[in-house]
């Protein structure tokens, strides 16, 4: 149970396909980070109409009254092709990715400066603070404290978490 600025929220996050621990690990910390905006995680594009005839879909996603992806969130590696398609046919989305390590971040901002890609924001945990967001978090967690969408001021089931994000593009 995740209980955020006085709001509290169910967040059942279970893994689709091939999803991995750390993929899993970033997806909590991205409904976190936008949890103001209540954020649907994704599972498949038949999951909402605004992704209606989408081979694909984000981590975790917001949508307007009108049904338009307003924000779309990417967890981890994916591919420039994926990117460059979400940028085209979401022209009014916000992008943002959330990488767990800089080293990775950084790789990823440079492809997407070399492609021309201006359109998405890419944020990363600062050097060994995903291993450690990674540590505390358990099949069932228990999280209380404030976030806002680059920050994290927690308690995680007992511990202190605290950490900002780091912008590399």
């Amino acid at each position: 149970m995740l209980h955020l600025d006085g709001k509290s929220y169910s967040l059942p996050l279970f893994p689709v396909l091939q999803e991995t621990d750390d993929h899993l690990t970033l997806k909590l910390a991205s409904f976190i980070f936008f949890h103001v905006k209540e954020p649907l995680v994704v599972t498949s594009p038949q999951q909402h109409s605004a992704l209606v005839g989408q081979d694909f879909a984000p981590d975790l996603m917001t949508a307007d009254l009108t049904n338009q992806v307003t924000l779309w969130i990417q967890c981890g590696k994916t591919t420039l092709h994926k990117l460059d398609k979400v940028t085209k046919r979401f022209r009014d989305a916000r992008i943002w990715m959330l990488m767990a390590q800089p080293n990775e971040a950084k790789e990823m901002a440079k492809s997407l400066e070399s492609e021309g890609n201006t359109r998405i924001e890419v944020w990363c945990f600062t050097y060994g603070e995903f291993q450690r967001w990674r540590s505390l978090v358990q099949e069932q967690n228990d999280i209380i404290g404030e976030a806002t969408e680059t920050s994290m001021n927690l308690v995680i089931n007992s511990e202190m978490f605290m950490t900002e994000l780091e912008r590399v593009r």
